[in-house]
């Protein structure tokens, strides 16, 4: 199927088991989010077709990653544990075209032992263009060995500041 601009549209492509799964955990619902980080696109954000480049999401995510850590008290290589990404996955749902900026809405949707699950929704204009989500695992930073999850932060990762 052609979108708009005479060009394949992106959600046509999509299974339909990856909408439902973003269907059901809600990350294309805007209202859905309590926390927000914005972007602003750049051209150099811009491929040969024209539209927000699809690696350009995966910075969108990571910002939302840091500033959720941030606004939870911990902040990127602050201490002797830190968190890395194990797992990223992004659905594309329509194009960004810049100029423009995107909102990013991030969000708990488990928390382990050493490792919790964000869910990411990226929107331009009111319009979701991607749902994302991402496992990051606490470590130690000279070893590399997963470490738990402090209790305080635990809590804080559960009710981040709005």
């Amino acid at each position: 199927a052609l979108g708009k601009r005479g060009r394949p549209a992106h959600s046509a492509a999509m299974p339909d088991s990856t909408r439902q799964r973003a269907a059901a955990l809600g990350l294309a619902d805007a209202a859905s989010f309590r926390f927000w980080h914005r972007d602003v696109l750049r051209w150099g954000d811009t491929d040969g077709l024209g539209h927000i480049n699809n690696v350009t999401f995966a910075r969108f995510c990571e910002s939302g990653r840091v500033a959720y850590t941030a606004a939870c008290g911990r902040a990127c290589g602050a201490a002797s544990e830190d968190f890395v990404v194990v797992h990223l996955s992004i659905d594309f749902r329509a194009e960004m075209r810049f100029p423009g900026e995107v909102m990013g809405g991030a969000r708990l949707l488990d928390i382990g032992r050493s490792s919790f699950r964000l869910g990411h929704g990226l929107f331009q204009d009111g319009r979701c263009a991607a749902t994302a989500e991402s496992v990051l695992a606490m470590v130690d930073r000279a070893t590399g060995a997963p470490r738990p999850i402090p209790d305080a932060l635990r809590a804080a990762l559960r009710d981040p500041p709005a």
